[in-house]
């Protein structure tokens, strides 16, 4: 493939895209075990955000009378024991997708909320040499949800110039917001409030599975960014 016209860089999320959401379903059952109710509004409020933030949302959501640190711990452990029925899994069609785009003509970066470590390395280290040499991994928790920050402080690239695959709304507004190219994913049956809320976002792009996710998909997107058509006006 040529090169395109503007695209530089694409940035995958890693929960939810290349391997399995562990966090959406955690969270709509901790709030409601936890006596609050779940509805769109909160799930807008507390998902894609920094860990102690959602926290706090959490907190109040749900009238725990705690401060944020603790429900913080109550959540990671809620995690642990969802992790422990629901084993992380490598999203079907990851390889293959990921091979696909490493020939394109552009650095492919993955993120998260975790360290490297703690995800990546382990699901998805396998894919490395298919990734950016310099940055293949890029830690967003501080600093969600993390459009400026990865296409401004870490690979240098302008706004136009990057398009993010994510399953969470608020990354596809802060794309928006910032002029950035976004694909979605929601990927489960827990996202389909996020595929709302992304369509009402104006996000064109939702394909359904990895391998819908392909070079031809991103030329549509660079043509799109070098026509500034990509967001609805």
């Amino acid at each position: 493939m040529t090169g395109f016209r503007k695209l530089r860089a694409v940035a995958l999320d890693c929960d939810g895209v290349l391997v399995d959401d562990t966090y959406l379903a955690m969270i709509a059952g901790f709030v409601t075990g936890h006596g609050g109710g779940y509805d769109a509004a909160a799930e807008r409020d507390v998902i894609g955000l920094r860990d102690i933030v959602v926290a706090e949302k959490i907190t109040r959501l749900c009238r725990l009378g705690q401060p944020p640190e603790k429900t913080l711990e109550q959540l990671w452990a809620a995690r642990r024991e969802y992790l422990a029925e629901h084993p992380i899994r490598v999203a079907e069609g990851a390889r293959d997708c990921l091979e696909a785009l490493a020939k394109l003509p552009v650095r492919l970066v993955c993120y998260g909320g975790r360290t490297r470590e703690h995800t990546f390395d382990r699901y998805l280290g396998d894919f490395v040499d298919l990734l950016d040499p310099e940055v293949p991994y890029v830690s967003i928790n501080e600093h969600r949800p993390g459009v400026d920050h990865i296409a401004r402080r870490v690979l240098g690239v302008a706004f136009d110039e990057i398009v993010f695959v994510d399953d969470v709304s608020r990354v596809a507004e802060d794309a928006r917001a910032h002029g950035a190219g976004f694909i979605g994913f929601p990927s489960s049956p827990a996202h389909a409030r996020q595929r709302e809320f992304m369509a009402s976002c104006g996000v064109r792009h939702l394909p359904a599975s990895l391998a819908e996710l392909t070079p031809e998909l991103l030329r549509t997107v660079d043509e799109e960014l070098a026509t500034s058509t990509h967001w609805p006006r």
